[in-house]
């Protein structure tokens, strides 16, 4: 039972258009951090996110996208929305570069994060995806939410630390 309705959800949400608002944070830069993403389908919205110990905001702003990404079916349209111009300007205009320059900058070095933006590049595939640049912290309600997800996220994972230490 629990199988056919995994189907018919999956079903249902087929070529479904999803707008989608991620945000990452991290205390200290490197330090504690969250990420998140506020999902939207018709007029079903929903939220996901998570934390890691020691990162940066670069790698859960690139969390964020790439587990909003896995989270919606194959196939679906999506217009993806980030106050990171970080992960905005890699995804629509410097990947193809990177790939065909081995991974490295343009000063020759090893990308950093490449683990992550090859994962994203591969989510990235199954769906239609725009993506949209957002101003941060200028009064977009779904990108304040991601916001304040992504920061309770890296908030209590530094908590967690200092209590454990």
């Amino acid at each position: 039972m629990a199988t056919e309705t995994f189907f018919a959800l999956e079903s249902f949400f087929m070529n479904q258009q999803f707008y989608v608002v991620t945000d990452g944070s991290a205390i200290g830069n490197p330090g504690p951090g969250g990420w998140a993403a506020v999902l939207v389908n018709g007029r079903m919205q929903w939220e996901i996110s998570g934390a890691c110990s020691w990162t940066t905001i670069s790698e859960m702003e690139l969390m964020a996208a790439i587990q909003a990404l896995r989270s919606i079916p194959a196939g679906s349209k999506v217009n993806l929305c980030s106050d990171s111009d970080y992960l905005i300007r890699g995804m629509k205009y410097l990947t193809t570069r990177w790939r065909n320059q081995g991974w490295r900058n343009r000063r020759g070095l090893p990308l950093q994060h490449q683990g992550l933006w090859r994962e994203l590049i591969q989510v990235e595939k199954e769906v239609h995806i725009r993506w949209t640049w957002v101003r941060g912290h200028s009064g977009h309600r779904l990108q304040a939410r991601a916001d304040a997800l992504a920061y309770a996220e890296a908030r209590q994972r530094l908590l967690a630390l200092q209590h454990a230490a």
